[in-house]
């Protein structure tokens, strides 16, 4: 576990600087090279746009967030290591999400968003039902549930990326699970 003393990083934990996305060293700091920062880019993008999209339902909000999530990395490249760039961008990338939800939210009222060319068909129809109930669920439980069922991200590493214990995330888990099998089965 790398060590930053100067807790430049979003992905650094409060607890003392200690990261295991920092590799900036009490005696050192090196930079990611374009060729380290490519080959993230290359292994890491159809991931994280596939998160993206299950949050918004909207294609260019999930290149545009992805695309902020990799700028963000290059601008941080000092003090995120390639080892720990997956989970480095995935926190940066659910908190962009998160704020633009909360930032639409705020400007369009509750009103429903409907992605564009997904009108209901019989083929879509589950589809659709499974997008109307993440879009029931609160922020935080629609953000696990897609990590943990769709990413297949662990407890732990969830706990990392959302700043929640793992206890919390089990139990935010277990309520957006109670939560969509109860719309599942009423609709």
């Amino acid at each position: 576990m790398y060590i930053c003393s100067e807790k430049k990083s979003p992905a650094c934990n409060k607890k003392g600087g200690k990261s295991v996305y920092c590799n900036r060293k009490a005696t050192e700091a090196s930079q990611m090279n374009a060729k380290e920062y490519n080959k993230i880019v290359e292994q890491h993008s159809d991931s994280l746009f596939r998160f993206a999209l299950r949050y918004t339902a909207d294609e260019e909000d999930s290149n545009d967030a992805v695309q902020e999530s990799f700028v963000a990395l290059w601008e941080h490249r000092d003090e995120v290591s390639p080892a720990g760039a997956k989970g480095w961008l995935m926190r940066v990338l659910y908190r962009l999400l998160v704020d633009r939800h909360r930032r639409v939210k705020r400007l369009d009222g509750l009103e429903e968003r409907v992605e564009e060319g997904y009108n209901p068909h019989h083929q879509y129809e589950l589809h659709d039902q499974l997008q109307q109930m993440l879009k029931q669920l609160p922020d935080i439980q629609r953000t696990l549930l897609l990590l943990r069922d769709l990413e297949g991200y662990s407890y732990k590493e969830m706990a990392e990326m959302t700043g929640l214990s793992e206890q919390q995330v089990m139990t935010y888990l277990y309520r957006a699970r109670v939560k969509a099998r109860k719309y599942l089965s009423n609709n």
